[in-house]
């Protein structure tokens, strides 16, 4: 599944990263984290689109396979969180009560018992403003 997400985000245009200033739009950037579950999508559109379903089926493993297949939406779990670097996730722009975010995710594999490889992907992506959190509050988290 790290693959596939690997692979949609590099085609879903990682490198779509701005350099919008933060201070450009009021924005203090954050550092801010990802509630579990959020949903990060190429367009403000594609991320209503995707809650929308989200609310009409009972099959959300589907749901989010479809989307990844369709390069438009991914979900961050628990462990993209934890995998994230610093300075976490940025708020490089706003829409209404959308924000574009992006931030690094590493990754490792094993490949031998002293080795290991890593990437590093940077991920940049729509989601609602109400799915960020502070990054102070995983030291608050018990």
């Amino acid at each position: 599944m790290k693959a596939l997400a690997l692979t949609l985000m590099l085609a879903l245009g990682a490198s779509l990263v701005t350099g919008e200033a933060s201070a450009a739009t009021g924005d203090d950037g954050g550092p801010y984290i990802l509630a579990e579950n959020s949903w990060v999508c190429v367009t403000p559109e594609a991320y209503d689109a995707a809650i929308t379903e989200a609310d009409k089926t009972d099959d959300i493993r589907a749901l989010r396979k479809k989307m990844l297949d369709d390069k438009q939406c991914l979900t961050i779990d628990d462990d993209d969180i934890e995998d994230m670097l610093a300075p976490f996730v940025q708020v490089t722009e706003r829409q209404d009560e959308k924000v574009k975010v992006r931030f690094e995710v590493e990754y490792y594999k094993r490949i031998a018992f002293l080795h290991r490889n890593f990437a590093r992907v940077t991920f940049a992506g729509w989601t609602h403003q109400d799915r960020l959190r502070p990054r102070s509050s995983l030291a608050n988290d018990d």
